[in-house]
């Protein structure tokens, strides 16, 4: 039982003012260890730490954290889950998102409010889902491979095929969807139960918000040791209109040699560091000088040489 809290209900209560002014998510509650990347570092996740547009987070093998959202919803992360958080002003409308690398993950997403602005939207490598009022539950294996269990409410996902997305598959209540690697996903009722029983066990509580909790609460995050290429390299070398933000923000670690043999080692997974990494390939070519050519004037005619005289 997480933290004894069990209620009848989930509470879904919309974020403080102080909360949408500061963050889009906060860490409710935290089981085991977590840790959070943000800009060229880490750090050690705690409960009622604000998290920040960018952030990473990746919970270890046995651990569970509730992260509650600025426009009312909900986040649960299960073991060995890596996620990152996304909520940037767009035009015509604000982006917010999770993308899920891989892991668990259980989403319980709240009606729209006008004065809470868009809800975030699902993004992963299998499929991306707009919000809806629902309750899913999801894992994703490194395959990929994903396991998916609608709760409550009516989803739409749109299946990924290489990058590119397919008609949408309506869910709803009660339905398990199913897709391996390469193939389509296959939806049913049934065969659902093995599913559910390897579910986080966090996953199967009620629980209430906690946000009220750490509204006056400043949590600084301590720090974490630094970050490696093998720990961020699924990142490195994930989907490419996802790792090209990441490029600016991990390029001072270009100056950590291992680093930066390692990127180079890699480099067919990620060529947009290529620039970065050797600049000079991509300077102007300098244009060859051209031949001077003698003015006009400065010709002689052959039709006006004096004939050579004979001895």
């Amino acid at each position: 039982m997480v933290r004894g809290l069990l209620f009848a209900a989930v509470v879904l209560a919309p974020f403080c003012a102080w909360a949408a002014d500061a963050a889009p998510g906060v860490v409710t509650i935290l089981e085991g260890d977590a840790l959070v990347y943000r800009g060229l570092g880490r750090v050690y996740a705690a409960e009622g730490m604000r998290l920040a547009t960018g952030d990473i987070v990746e919970t270890a093998a046995s651990s569970f954290a509730q992260v509650e959202l600025v426009d009312g919803s909900v986040v649960q992360f299960g073991p060995s889950t890596r996620a990152l958080l996304n909520s940037t002003p767009a035009k015509p409308r604000t982006e917010r998102w999770w993308y899920v690398m891989n892991g668990w993950a259980k989403v319980i997403s709240a009606k729209q409010q006008a004065d809470t602005g868009p809800g975030f939207d699902i993004r992963t490598r299998q499929f991306w889902m707009s919000s809806s009022p629902s309750t899913i539950v999801f894992h994703l294996t490194a395959s990929p491979e994903l396991n998916l269990f609608v709760e409550s409410g009516q989803v739409q996902l749109a299946e990924r095929q290489a990058g590119a997305q397919t008609a949408p598959v309506a869910l709803r209540a009660g339905d398990y969807y199913r897709r391996k690697a390469g193939s389509e996903g296959s939806v049913n009722t049934e065969g659902h139960s093995a599913f559910i029983n390897e579910m986080p066990r966090g996953f199967r509580d009620t629980l209430p918000s906690r946000l009220k909790r750490f509204r006056d609460v400043d949590v600084k995050p301590k720090t974490a040791p630094d970050f490696s290429y093998s720990d961020v390299e699924d990142w490195l070398n994930g989907e490419t209109w996802m790792r090209r933000p990441l490029v600016q923000r991990w390029r001072p670690k270009t100056r950590d040699p291992a680093f930066r043999s390692a990127l180079i080692a890699n480099m067919s997974a990620h060529p947009e560091w290529d620039r970065i990494l050797f600049p000079e390939k991509y300077l102007p070519k300098e244009t060859p000088p051209t031949r001077a050519v003698p003015p006009a004037s400065a010709t002689v005619d052959s039709s006006t040489r004096p004939s050579p005289r004979l001895p």
